[in-house]
């Protein structure tokens, strides 16, 4: 999926505060956890900034589908252990403490089937005790329907126009991105 993009995803999301987003993952996980372990998987990692700020902490590791993603994950994080796999179906020979899947990465999943297996495949790498974080890609107080949004990137070498429309249809939330 992205393939032609990976190298200018961190620009298109330079927007994000992912210390920040980070130290309230870690607060989260603080007041849910309850193995005393630090193993942590991140599904989805993308090009591992969130990992960047969690290996402080945790002993980190992260799976994406993305083979370009992950090379960015591996030369931003070197000494952290990637795996590349699905979030529906991967399988490794470990259980963690936490697993987390952030950025709205489950919103890729597009079928309820899909979102079960992925749900369950996350679990099954957990220790009793563990804490499963999940973000979704809206929550109810931030969507809003019929809206358009864009943001632009105009560096000397590098021009991106990214727009989003919102709405509503037939009780399914539609989200449809340009860029």
């Amino acid at each position: 999926m992205y393939t032609e993009s990976v190298r200018y995803y961190d620009k298109i999301y330079a927007f994000k505060d992912y210390k920040a987003e980070a130290e309230r993952l870690v607060a989260i996980i603080r007041e849910n956890l309850h193995t005393g372990g630090k193993r942590l998987l991140d599904v989805a990692c993308g090009t591992g900034i969130h990992l960047e700020h969690l290996k402080e902490l945790f002993e980190v590791e992260g799976l994406d589908v993305s083979e370009e993603m992950l090379e960015s994950a591996c030369q931003r994080n070197p000494g952290v252990m990637f795996h590349q796999g699905d979030m529906v179906d991967f399988s490794l020979s470990r259980t963690f403490d936490v697993v987390t899947c952030l950025f709205s990465s489950i919103g890729y999943m597009k079928t309820v089937e899909n979102l079960g297996r992925a749900i369950s495949c996350m679990v099954r790498h957990l220790v009793p005790g563990g804490v499963l974080v999940l973000e979704p890609w809206f929550t109810i107080k931030d969507w809003c329907s019929n809206t358009v949004y864009a943001s632009f990137i105009d560096e000397p070498d590098l021009k991106i126009a990214r727009s989003t429309q919102t709405w509503l249809w037939d009780a399914y939330l539609i989200l449809t991105c340009t860029t």
